[in-house]
């Protein structure tokens, strides 16, 4: 396929405001994609060249050698690309007013190709090494050099990891249920099967070419992470007994980092976090001990890592994040020394563990793990009295944790991936205070600062993620605990998300406007005290978060991993 198509359809869904005409335009778009060529389209849509989890996918190319490739590609003096680039701010905005006006004698010779576009951006991010700069920048260059305006802009934002068009990976979905099977209502069978290979590429070309059921027959796969199971959250303690039946296991929650640990039969093992990152390189030490001390030939095991002192007493998510580097490993690995909490095994030598209980997955890892100073076993009890969760719940923060995690024993408790469901409830330290709870809440907007702040933001628009409607809905304005060094940091962050109109999957009142748009990227914790009925948000048709506070950045989360909307109208009272 030409990438002219691809662009075409590109600059459609950059000027739509509606998710659902979004998802129109793709679902019509993708039925005139041959099969060949279906899985880099729906990557690249994405702003990708692989799935997430995939090492060496990472687009990213630096500004600098952006700028370059378009002063080679157009033939022009680096002033006037430094003159647009003042003018606009946009690197994609600067190749397309270079490549519009590209002399005559550089018209192109052949089409540029989706696949030659997928197979050099790959090139791109496997270089490495003396002269790689160079390198990269002529791919960049070879490839613009094809091109008009129009594709030059959307090449260079894609290379530069910044394509902000509002497509999501459950956009991408809705969209290929549409396209390949009339019905948008499919759209669950491919959502299900997503959670468990989260990979829009495999599951588009497996739909393209092999039909609906043979999507449904993918499976938990080694070495390729699944979209974990999620907590519930109740308002009272004394709920609990109506939503999970007793006897329960009670565990503690860490503030720590969830990761998911896959052996294959070569004895390697890779780590994958909360995002779906590779983290591996990061915790050597861990790797090495979960070799020596899970007596199984393959496995999947859930943990949580936590930081530790001396004294074996947790430390603060903040001092573990000190971990995540390139560089300097093996010392950080003595400076901040961990802890895994394994509590969940879902693949065991060659079988999946998913649809077994949690009793029956819980005896099975007690089996295999033995543990020692890195590798140790969850806080836990077993209990059907209230009294005695409310117990180890004050042992829980005594000792440091966050709280704690309540789980069914029942038959029917089988691991839900990707799905907040009422298996696992969660009771945090939050609720001591008689506070509502901490939220995870996604920048969508920002508003201009007056007086101290009159040369940034004043104050941060958030929403939630309403994971049914694939679509974003704002709870909160958030101006309180935002630091000096905060609201210095929060313009370069957010810089590569800022868009100039409302993101298409967002939902807004008009009396919310920001002064500034955000693709749904950047995560927070936010702390709150009530929720409340409000005319002005979207959150589960008008519910707000009152005297809401800035606690971090929450690194780990995508955006659609944020605190869902049907949650926060579920502690909604009236």
């Amino acid at each position: 396929m030409n990438f002219k198509k691809l662009v075409e359809v590109y600059e459609e869904l950059e000027n739509t405001s509606s998710g659902n005409k979004m998802r129109e335009v793709l679902a019509e778009f993708f039925k005139k994609v041959p099969n060949e060529d279906i899985a880099m389209v729906a990557y690249l849509t994405l702003g990708q060249i692989g799935s997430d989890y995939e090492k060496d996918n990472v687009l990213g190319m630096a500004e600098k050698s952006v700028l370059k490739a378009i002063i080679t590609a157009g033939a022009v003096e680096s002033s006037k690309v430094k003159k647009l680039m003042a003018e606009t701010g946009d690197v994609g905005s600067v190749a397309e007013q270079i490549m519009k006006n590209k002399p005559f004698t550089l018209i192109p010779v052949g089409n540029l190709t989706v696949h030659e576009v997928f197979e050099k951006l790959h090139k791109i991010t496997s270089t490495s090494g003396s002269g790689s700069q160079d390198i990269k920048t002529n791919l960049l260059a070879s490839m613009l050099q094809k091109t008009n305006g129009k594709g030059a802009k959307h090449l260079t934002r894609i290379a530069l990891g910044t394509l902000r068009m509002g497509v999501g990976d459950m956009t991408i979905l809705d969209a290929l249920s549409i396209a390949y099977t009339s019905e948008k209502k499919n759209k669950k069978i491919l959502e299900r099967v997503y959670n468990i290979c989260p990979d829009v590429g495999e599951i588009a070309e497996t739909l393209a070419k092999k039909g609906l059921e043979s999507v449904e027959k993918i499976n938990l796969k080694l070495g390729r992470p699944f979209k974990v199971m999620l907590a519930q959250r109740i308002k009272e303690l004394e709920e609990l007994p109506e939503k999970i039946p007793a006897p329960w296991t009670v565990e503690g929650k860490y503030d720590g980092e969830r990761v998911q640990a896959h052996k294959n039969k070569k004895g390697e093992i890779t780590l994958f976090s909360r995002r779906l990152d590779d983290t591996t390189s990061q915790f050597p030490d861990l790797v090495k001990h979960l070799q020596k001390h899970i007596d199984a030939e393959t496995f999947i095991i859930e943990g949580e890592i936590i930081a530790i002192d001396k004294k074996r007493k947790p430390l603060p998510f903040q001092t573990l994040m000190q971990r995540r580097r390139k560089h300097d490993v093996a010392s950080y690995a003595k400076k901040v020394p961990i802890n895994l909490k394994p509590f969940d095994l879902v693949y065991l030598n060659g079988e999946s563990l998913m649809e077994k209980s949690y009793r029956e997955r819980s005896e099975i890892l007690e089996k295999i793990i033995k543990t020692d100073d890195v590798v140790v076993h969850t806080d836990k009890i077993v209990t059907s009295d209230l009294k005695e969760v409310d117990k180890f719940f004050h042992k829980m923060l005594k000792t440091g944790y966050e709280g704690i995690i309540i789980k069914s024993r029942a038959d029917d408790s089988v691991y839900q991936a990707g799905t907040r469901g009422w298996n696992w409830i969660k009771w945090k330290k939050e609720y001591v205070k008689e506070m509502v709870d901490t939220f995870d809440l996604v920048i969508v907007g920002a508003f201009a600062g007056r007086g101290k702040r009159g040369s940034g933001y004043g104050a941060l628009l958030c929403a939630t993620y309403n994971h049914k409607n694939d679509t974003f809905e704002t709870l909160c304005k958030l101006g309180t605990g935002l630091t000096d060094e905060v609201l210095e940091e929060l313009p370069k962050m957010l810089k590569k998300y800022e868009v100039k109109k409302k993101p298409a999957r967002l939902t807004i009142k008009k009396e919310m406007i920001p002064d500034f748009w955000f693709e749904p990227n950047l995560v927070l914790e936010v702390f709150g005290a009530e929720i409340t009925k409000s005319p002005y948000h979207t959150c589960s048709s008008g519910l707000a978060l009152r005297f809401p506070r800035f606690l971090k950045f929450r690194e780990n989360k995508k955006a659609e991993q944020a605190t869902y909307s049907e949650e926060i109208k579920g502690l909604f009272e009236e």
